[in-house]
């Protein structure tokens, strides 16, 4: 017996409720913490200006100065009113002579939940926020408005960029337990 399933909307419904159920199953936002850390800090800047000015040279010129915080990267991107800040973190043994003309600051770490986005396309950046907002609603997690959203590229390689078509970036949005 031939059936023709092609039109038919009962099927493709069922389709996408099976697949919505699967997704739900197979999560692809996880929950990490990251130890506080000390980190040298560009201070609170647009975009632009961050990178147009000083900070991603003098960045370039002391690498030696910085430790990996988490997947072998030292910096993040926060957000916070507006504006952005740029964080490296330091080994113990730097100081602010070493940091001139750039402050060192006490990273407060935490929870954070944490999903891949799109380099530099703020359509994947929203629905990835979206996604995790959505998926928060089902834990015993809430999102920590004490703290600031942060991302980072833990992998800018050509190898990888080539292969995918574009550059990954961690989202990580801070969380706590619901009270």
């Amino acid at each position: 017996m031939n059936v023709n399933y092609s039109d038919n909307p009962s099927i493709e419904n069922r389709s996408m409720e099976v697949t919505e159920k699967l997704d739900k199953k197979i999560p692809d936002i996880m929950i990490i913490r990251i130890q506080k850390f000390r980190a040298v800090t560009s201070g609170l800047l647009t975009f632009e200006e961050l990178f147009s000015g000083d900070f991603e040279s003098w960045q370039e010129a002391h690498n030696h100065l910085f430790k990996p915080v988490i997947f072998d990267c030292p910096d993040f991107l926060c957000e916070k009113d507006g504006k952005v800040q740029w964080i490296w973190a330091v080994k113990d043994e730097v100081s602010e002579t070493d940091t001139y003309p750039y402050k060192i600051i006490n990273y407060p770490g935490g929870l954070y939940a944490v999903a891949v986005s799109i380099d530099g396309d703020s359509e994947s950046h929203d629905k990835v926020m979206k996604k995790i907002e959505k998926w928060l609603e089902n834990t015993n997690f809430t999102i920590d408005s004490e703290r600031e959203y942060m991302g980072n590229m833990i992998y800018v390689d050509s190898e990888i960029e080539k292969g995918l078509g574009y550059n990954q970036m961690n989202l990580y949005v801070p969380v706590k337990l619901r009270k």
